[in-house]
């Protein structure tokens, strides 16, 4: 009787299905963590715009709850996934104004949020006017 020379042949169908498997589970994997970061990042301008249109504008406390989740982060805290202000845009046109709004953005996502800013002085107070 001849020993099988298939011996081999199930565990390398077995390596090869295994990595197949692996690299598409990797994918969903990242892929949902990516789309995770941008959601948090959507519902942080989000929360930011809604913030800056409620209250006294302030651009530096806009991005600080943008990037920290909190107008007034500790010392030595880390911004969500290393976002700096430089990357974060902070407008109020037409203020002060009956059109009044404010818009917060991460042009680099592709996020943008825009809120109408409640009139009355409190809302206005520190937003420069138009030249």
């Amino acid at each position: 009787m001849r020993p099988s020379r298939r011996k081999g042949q199930s565990l390398v169908e077995t390596s090869l299905i295994l990595a197949a498997f692996l690299g598409l589970l990797l994918g969903m994997v990242t892929i949902g963590q990516t789309l995770f970061v941008r959601q948090t990042f959507a519902e942080r301008v989000h929360e930011a715009a809604r913030w800056g249109a409620v209250n006294t504008y302030d651009p530096v406390a806009i991005r600080n709850l943008v990037q920290y989740g909190t107008v007034t982060p500790d010392r030595g805290a880390t911004p969500l996934m290393g976002l700096t202000a430089s990357e974060i845009v902070v407008r109020a046109p037409d203020c002060p104004g009956t059109k009044c709004r404010v818009i917060v953005a991460i042009p680099a996502q592709g996020i943008q949020s825009t809120e109408p800013a409640e009139s009355g002085d409190r809302a206005t107070s520190g937003v420069p006017s138009k030249p």
